[in-house]
C-alpha cells in the first residue's frame, strides 16, 4: 500500500473509486494515487520532489501540508475549492506577467486536474489514459463511453418520436433532423475509439482501435466538413459537430460529455 493510500485510509477513505474524503478534489482516489505516483517519477531525487511546487502541490491539495505550493502562504488543510482556485489564478497571472524564476505553471496543472477543471491527465506519459481508467491517450473508461452511446441512442428515440407528430412545423423538423445527426456522429465516434466500429467517423478510413494520432486527425476533417461542408448524406455538418465534440471529450480536451 502506498503513502498516498495509507494517509487516505487513515482518514477513513477506503473506497478507492471516490474522492478522497474531506478534500475539494473531484478525481477517484484510485486515479489520483496513479496519477501522482506516475508524476513523481520524473524526480530522480527526493530533494528535487521536496523543492518542485508541481510535487507539493498534490500534498497540498490531499491536506498533506497547509502551505500553498504557489503563493507558498498557509492555508486550510485540505485547502477549499476557492483556496485551490486562487492558487491556480496566482500562477496564470505569473505567466502572464513573464516572471520565469516565480513561475508556477505545472502546480497549476496539477490542481486544474484535481478539481475537474480540466481533464488532461498531467503526466507525460504514452498511455496516460490508463492510469485513469482509459485507454491509450484516451482519458474516458469503456462504461463512460458506452454510457455516452446509451445516450445518443436514447435522444434519438425521443427526436424520433416527437417528429412524428403532426402539428411539428417546419423549423423544428429542421432541428430535429439536425439534433439526429449530430448523435449519429457522437454515437460514430464511441463505436470507434471503443473497436466496434473498423472504419473512422469522418475519412471512412479502416482503422480499428483509434489512437491518439488518428483521432485527432479526424477531428480536423470533422472541423474541415463544419467550415467547408461535407457530402451532404453520410457526412454533413451536424454530424461532423457530432465527431468534432466526442473526440475532444475522449482525449480531456473538453469536460463537456457529448449530447
Amino acid at each position: 500500500m502506498s503513502e498516498l493510500t495509507r494517509k487516505a485510509v487513515s482518514r477513513g477513505q477506503i473506497d478507492a473509486g471516490a474522492p478522497p474524503a474531506g478534500t475539494a478534489i473531484v478525481r477517484p482516489l484510485g486515479h489520483v494515487q496513479a496519477v501522482r505516483e506516475r508524476y513523481l517519477q520524473r524526480f530522480a531525487d527526493p530533494a528535487e520532489a521536496l523543492a518542485s511546487r508541481s510535487a507539493r502541490a498534490w500534498a497540498w491539495a490531499l491536506g498533506q501540508t497547509g502551505i500553498a505550493p504557489v503563493t507558498e502562504q498557509p492555508t486550510a488543510s485540505p485547502p477549499s475549492r476557492a483556496e485551490i482556485e486562487a492558487e491556480i489564478t496566482e500562477a496564470e497571472q505569473r505567466r502572464l506577467r513573464g516572471t520565469r524564476e516565480w513561475r508556477a505553471d505545472a502546480a497549476a496543472t496539477v490542481l486544474r486536474w484535481l478539481i475537474g477543471v480540466d481533464d488532461h491527465v498531467p503526466v507525460r506519459d504514452t498511455n496516460p489514459g490508463e492510469l485513469v481508467g482509459g485507454f491509450g491517450h484516451i482519458v474516458r473508461s469503456p462504461e463512460q463511453i458506452a454510457e455516452v452511446v446509451d445516450y445518443a441512442a436514447q435522444a434519438q428515440r425521443v427526436v424520433a418520436a416527437a417528429s412524428t407528430d403532426a402539428g411539428l412545423d417546419a423549423v423544428a423538423r429542421h432541428s430535429a433532423s439536425q439534433r439526429m445527426r449530430y448523435l449519429d456522429g457522437v454515437t460514430a465516434a464511441c463505436g470507434w475509439a471503443l473497436g466496434d466500429r473498423a472504419e473512422a467517423p469522418i475519412t471512412r478510413a479502416e482503422n480499428r482501435g483509434a489512437t491518439s494520432k488518428a483521432l485527432k486527425r479526424e477531428r480536423l476533417h470533422a472541423e474541415d466538413v463544419i467550415e467547408h461542408g461535407g457530402d451532404g448524406e453520410a457526412v454533413d455538418h451536424w454530424y461532423a459537430e457530432g465527431v468534432k465534440s466526442t473526440i475532444s471529450w475522449l482525449l480531456g480536451d473538453s469536460t463537456s460529455v457529448p449530447g
